[in-house]
């Protein structure tokens, strides 16, 4: 039987964040007000609108380029002269650097306050876009992935808890589930805008055009958004800083990513190239996690974990990032060197995708508001992403149009309900003093199964191209694809071609491609 929502208390003041919502008069510049019953919603004036435009556009951004750059890879690995591993690693580094410091983002927002840190990620994020827009080759491009990764990952974290923070539990369906939304019409639809800068214009834009993007919260968060800091000194708040953990989470977990994501493709998965970093890796999160249980401020606080409602919706936000990265990512790849199609054509194909997850993504919240009960949609989630998830392997280098819109429905469905449908479990079995960090580490579990996700499908991709690719002679052009190492960077010269042999090289990139929805090497 679906669960209904929980009266929460009032929110109380707790030194435990160093910002509180400032109850201002109706006629002051932020009009949020308490209702007297925190179950009721309360009335919303312009300036929480636009506040919360700000925070949508934030999260609009990171989301839109965690995925924006997959369908433009093949281009940009040729311009750039980039092997298939640097180009999966463009895509990872973001994914990467963001979830290595969501927690922490989230922790020094408690501490230094919420806009303090927001404008720090805003300023990272747009260092990292300018770094890619001017890269000349692919390591330059990776590290302002990297740099932009830092600041996106604060972004999605900061928008989702700054919220939190300016509503009651009975108002958050609704506004987390259009944040959902916005945030899933950013990773959808996050490959087609990336195709059709990378065919029409420059790949370049991709990340030129957050600049212009940036400008509204930089904007809005300062006239609309107030929010209240706790006065202390700077000496008390960084040593409230949880610095070992910081020092044990960041590299622990970069050693274990690192190690998944060349695996394969740049070391064996028995050399000592993988299991030296993997090995280590995990003995630095297990240091972590022992921490974690003596320190003052833990960045991932084990009360979090004492719920089984919460430990459940974090749990299933890890499954929910992992498959719907791996999807988006990899499912435009297929349609470029599978299908033969541009950029462009690739992304259009995939909008039964993109608007599919959008729409079951706010349609799933408005019905969670309306009817008052929520485990409804976790189970339909679950259920459609699995079927759909399967329905994937049916994918050829012959599938029909029909086929490949339908088959990306059932998923698309699946995935979009998810977003809600976990999201605000986490908020029911937290307080008002936990549902910021909650939401925080909700969206910290959310981005590390996208890590994982995108990090094993380049395994997995590498691996079955590289054994497929044995059994064809090569001609001369394509000599570079004998170990699958340039994979992605001779898609676009696949398309080139006349050659008898490219009907059998275009099936061999369907091979791996079936093998990402099961994860199986």
């Amino acid at each position: 039987m679906s669960k209904p929502l929980p009266p929460v208390p009032t929110l109380k003041v707790s030194e435990r964040f160093s910002d509180e919502i400032q109850i201002l008069p109706p006629s002051s510049q932020f009009d949020i007000e308490e209702p007297p019953d925190p179950t009721k919603r309360s009335k919303k004036g312009w300036p929480f609108r636009l506040a919360f435009f700000a925070l949508a556009t934030v999260a609009f951004a990171s989301a839109l380029d965690a995925t924006s750059l997959s369908v433009a890879l093949p281009i940009i690995a040729k311009e750039l002269g980039g092997t298939t591993l640097e180009s999966f690693c463009a895509g990872v580094s973001f994914l990467l650097t963001s979830i290595l410091f969501q927690p922490v983002h989230t922790a020094l927002s408690d501490i230094f306050g919420r806009k303090q840190i927001l404008y720090c990620c805003i300023v990272l994020f747009g260092v990292g876009s300018l770094i890619i827009g001017f890269s000349r080759d692919m390591k330059t491009l990776i590290a302002g992935r990297a740099v932009q990764g830092v600041g996106g990952g604060g972004l999605e974290a900061l928008s989702e808890i700054i919220l939190t923070d300016i509503t009651t539990l009975a108002e958050r369906p609704l506004y987390l589930g259009i944040l959902s939304f916005v945030w899933a019409a950013g990773s959808a639809f996050g490959p087609l805008i990336g195709g059709m800068f990378a065919e029409l214009v420059s790949w370049r834009w991709i990340a030129w055009i957050n600049l212009p993007i940036l400008i509204f919260p930089v904007v809005l968060v300062p006239l609309f958004l107030r929010l209240k800091t706790i006065p202390e000194s700077l000496r008390t708040k960084f040593a409230k800083v949880d610095w070992i953990g910081i020092a044990l989470f960041i590299p622990g977990l970069t050693l274990f990513a690192l190690a998944i994501t060349w695996a394969g493709s740049l070391y064996r998965w028995t050399s000592a190239g993988t299991v030296v970093p993997l090995v280590f890796g995990i003995l630095l999160l297990i240091a972590f996690g022992v921490y974690e249980g003596y320190s003052k401020t833990p960045l991932l606080p084990y009360w979090l974990f004492t719920v089984p409602t919460r430990w459940g919706a974090l749990l299933g936000a890890f499954l929910h990032g992992l498959v719907l990265y791996t999807v988006v990512f990899y499912v435009p790849i297929y349609f470029e060197g599978s299908l033969g199609l541009e950029p462009i054509s690739g992304a259009i194909t995939a909008l039964p995708l993109s608007v599919g997850v959008s729409i079951s993504a706010v349609a799933t919240a408005f019905a969670i508001e309306y009817i008052r009960r929520y485990t409804w949609a976790a189970w339909s989630g679950w259920l459609l992403s699995t079927v759909g998830m399967g329905l994937f392997i049916l994918y050829d280098s012959h599938t029909s149009v029909p086929d490949r819109v339908g088959l990306q429905v059932v998923a698309a469905l699946g995935l979009g309900i998810l977003f809600p449908g976990l999201g605000i479990p986490v908020q029911a079995a937290s307080d008002e003093l936990q549902a910021g960090i909650a939401m925080g580490t909700f969206v910290f579990a959310r981005q590390l199964g996208a890590v994982i996700g995108v990090a094993l499908g380049s395994g997995i991709f590498a691996n079955k191209f590289a054994a497929e690719i044995k059994n064809v002679n090569l001609p001369g052009p394509l000599k570079g694809l004998a170990d699958g190492y340039a994979a992605i960077s001779m898609i676009p010269t696949l398309k080139t071609l006349d050659l008898p042999r490219v009907e059998k090289l275009v099936s061999l990139t369907c091979t791996p491609m079936q093998q990402e929805p099961y994860g199986s090497p």
